[in-house]
């Protein structure tokens, strides 16, 4: 069964008026021009304004949905139905037409831009001084300072000025620290000013703004006075440890250990007014991390000066021998020791001097006359009383005797008196190293 379709007839449009040109229409469109286009240029200026308020990655992102905004806005709709107006038309040609005209429009976008310009809201900056404090220490922020970014912030320079701003992230957590107040916020993507404006806090006029990200999460401190401690490292030589060593000889030494030199860290705290150092207090330093060197010196001799006497006897642990300390500091080592009856002789004459000993040599202070049985020719030893209160000092077996038998020694003096005066004594002799002998 066939369908029948029927068809209306187009209605036709009727067609719009064309607009007539007359004095009115054109004083309107010269009156609105101006006014559009400060609107335009205002919105302008503030969008810029506002954009460079923001992070970097704030930036391109309202850049992009201003962009969109932009394009789909009204502005862009009614510019491009005003290109394609009749009235524009008319405009055009009535300005071409009567220069005039065109020179009072040109004044009135000149004036209105001008005005735009002088009017339009500036990009506020925080007079306050900061200091930022990241790994390397505090730095305060002048017209000096580098563009940088820090972990949680980026600092560059204001838009037509000098002063450096801080952008911080968005999504951290900030500690605000000012007098005895504490409270936390959640940045946005704004300046720090921007920050301290919406928590409320109002600088006082010698306040300083610290924003610390060395840490975790930053952290703003705000005060008159601040303190920071820095460190020095001071490099330190090593010192030289000496040890006497009795059974080496004198004038010999040993390097036992060599020495390395080190550091000390020193701490200071420096006190921070209006941005400068007023005061630095030192707190203390590290332990020196350098090694001491450690050398033994020898001081064994073989033959103590007259008048030097025994400070102390050390005995091996183990067998006969060891060796005395004197109170010069010399020592000197022993193989055997031997407590011996003594007596005096004189040798007479002028001193004696004449006088030879059974071996040949001259006689003169330090002869001992000993039986060869007992102590050997030319045997040296170290002579005091058992009570150590008198002391003959060193003595070399040169003289025999007939009643010197046993454990015997005959002590030679230069005079009678002296022999006198020794007299028979109990002593004790200290048969020397055989190096001595």
């Amino acid at each position: 069964m066939e369908q029948t379709v029927v068809t209306q007839p187009k209605r036709l449009q009727p067609k719009k008026p064309r607009r007539r040109i007359t004095p009115a229409t054109v004083c309107q469109a010269i009156h609105d021009v101006p006014y559009i286009v400060a609107r335009a240029l205002i919105r302008a200026v503030r969008a810029v304004g506002h954009c460079f308020a923001w992070t970097w990655d704030a930036i391109a992102s309202d850049v992009r949905a201003n962009w969109r905004a932009f394009c789909r806005g009204r502005l862009v709709t009614g510019c491009r139905d005003a290109l394609r107006s009749p009235a524009l038309r008319e405009v055009h040609h009535i300005m071409r037409d009567h220069p005039s005209i065109r020179a009072i429009t040109m004044i009135a976008v000149t004036a209105v831009i001008f005005a735009a310009a002088v009017m339009a809201e500036p990009v506020r900056t925080m007079d306050a001084i900061c200091i930022v404090v990241d790994g390397d220490g505090p730095h305060v922020l002048d017209e000096r300072s580098e563009e940088r970014t820090y972990d949680d912030l980026l600092l560059r320079r204001s838009l037509g000025d000098k002063s450096m701003q801080l952008l911080l992230e968005p999504g951290r957590t900030v500690t605000i620290t000012h007098g005895d107040d504490t409270h936390t916020l959640t940045t946005e993507a704004e300046r720090l000013s921007s920050l301290l404006r919406r928590s409320g806090i109002r600088l006082g006029e010698d306040e300083m703004v610290e924003l610390n990200v060395a840490g975790e999460d930053p952290a703003i401190r705000i005060s008159d006075t601040l303190t920071y401690q820095h460190y020095v490292t001071v490099e330190t030589d090593y010192k030289i440890l000496r040890s006497p060593d009795p059974l080496m000889d004198k004038g010999t030494e040993e390097i036992i250990r060599k020495g390395i030199p080190g550091q000390i860290v020193e701490t200071y705290e420096d006190t921070v007014v209006s941005g400068e150092v007023v005061s630095t207090k030192y707190i203390g330093a590290s332990h020196d991390t350098s090694h001491a060197e450690l050398v033994r010196y020898g001081t064994r001799v073989y033959e103590v000066e007259e008048g030097d006497t025994i400070e102390k006897d050390f005995p091996n642990e183990v067998g006969e021998g060891g060796y005395l300390l004197f109170a010069s500091g010399d020592t000197m080592t022993y193989n055997k020791v031997m407590l011996c009856s003594s007596t005096a002789y004189y040798s007479g004459g002028d001193g004696g001097a004449a006088w030879t000993t059974a071996v040949g040599a001259a006689v003169g202070v330090g002869t001992v006359a000993v039986d060869p049985k007992v102590i050997p020719y030319y045997t040296k030893m170290f002579i005091q009383t058992t009570n150590g209160r008198r002391v003959y000092g060193m003595g070399t077996a040169l003289d025999c005797g007939g009643a010197i038998k046993g454990n015997i020694v005959d002590l030679w003096f230069p005079t009678k008196a002296d022999c006198y005066s020794w007299g028979r004594r109990n002593v004790t002799v200290y048969i020397l190293d055989k190096k001595a002998s």
